[in-house]
């Protein structure tokens, strides 16, 4: 901002010296056309930028608010972990994924970002849990202490299910919010679709045709087995619970990479292993949209610069 009104200021300047200046004044009337265009066109700037910087003096600009919704998998299969006799003390899948998620929360709070969120679950169906809300203590509660398998009493897991109950939820949005908002979905999962998998390009097609952006968070690892854990009256591990028929429950990185890049608007994967994974999804969601903006404002800044180069040379000629 302060270098556009500098721009402006030095266009004002060269522009009052020049008819101002007695040595430089020309003995015809009528100034030459190289000097009145670039006049112009400096005086036309020069009120433009005064009109894009008012608001900065009369009230704070806000971003578009941030329409986030979470769809978290709450299968039994999120409570996997890795076999505790190999020591691998990892917690199971949805506190991994919880544990990124709400220092997400609990930082774009901080930084003043207007969020509002809504709560999804899923297995083999989906139904929204909390609606709209943009109180952080309540969104941040949800997350920790809502959000846990064995929410439903159907188990599996079916993606399809969690993608149509995402898109559908941004219709639900306040009307004041439906035009301006920025819409991120958040997919939590370990990817393991227990459903036909040819419900999978279903689900990437409806994204794809729908204006959002789309986290896909991998909770799962990809490197050891991981199922779901039995445990003896006093917390001895017992081994793992058969579910299908199989000890392991194996993560869909595939799937959830292709839900991720579905999106015309772009997505993000990214797994709940890794360690930057809440700075990655922050950086997502913080990221401002007025890229545009920007770069318009570098355009003006450029032929705010270039009119008083213009000027310059022609008074100094």
């Amino acid at each position: 901002m302060w270098l556009t009104v500098a721009a402006a200021a030095a266009s004002a300047l060269v522009i009052l010296f020049y008819w101002r200046a007695p040595p430089l004044r020309r003995a015809s009337r009528k100034p030459a056309l190289a000097t009145v265009l670039p006049a112009a066109a400096g005086l036309a700037l020069c009120a433009l930028s005064a009109t894009l910087g008012r608001p900065d003096y009369t009230y704070a600009r806000q971003a578009a608010p941030l329409a986030v919704a979470i769809a978290f998998d709450v299968s039994p299969s999120m409570l996997a972990v890795p076999d505790p006799t190999f020591d691998r003390h990892l917690p199971p899948r949805y506190e991994r994924a919880r544990t990124v998620l709400l220092p997400v929360f609990a930082a774009l709070e901080e930084r003043g970002k207007s969020v509002i969120v809504a709560s999804l679950g899923f297995t083999r169906d989906s139904g929204v849990l909390v609606g709209w809300s943009d109180d952080g203590a309540q969104i941040r509660s949800v997350l920790e202490h809502d959000l846990v398998p064995g929410l439903f009493t159907r188990a599996g897991t079916s993606l399809e299910a969690a993608v149509d109950e995402l898109v559908d939820v941004f219709d639900t949005l306040p009307n004041s919010l439906r035009e301006e908002s920025r819409r991120v979905a958040i997919l939590v999962s370990d990817g393991e679709d227990t459903t036909d998998r040819s419900w999978l390009p279903y689900a990437l097609d409806r994204l794809s045709s729908s204006p959002l952006q789309v986290i896909a968070l991998q909770t799962g690892s990809l490197q050891y087995d991981e199922g779901v854990p039995r445990y003896g009256e006093l917390g001895e591990f017992l081994g793992f619970e058969r579910m299908g028929g199989a000890l392991y429950t194996v993560p869909n990185a595939k799937a959830m990479g292709a839900i991720a890049s579905a999106p015309r608007r772009g997505g993000l994967y990214v797994r709940a292993e890794d360690p930057a994974a809440t700075e990655r999804i922050l950086q997502f969601l913080d990221s401002s949209r007025s890229g545009g903006t920007d770069r318009n404002m570098l355009a003006f800044v450029l032929l705010l610069f270039a009119v008083t180069t213009l000027l310059c040379a022609r008074i100094l000629r």
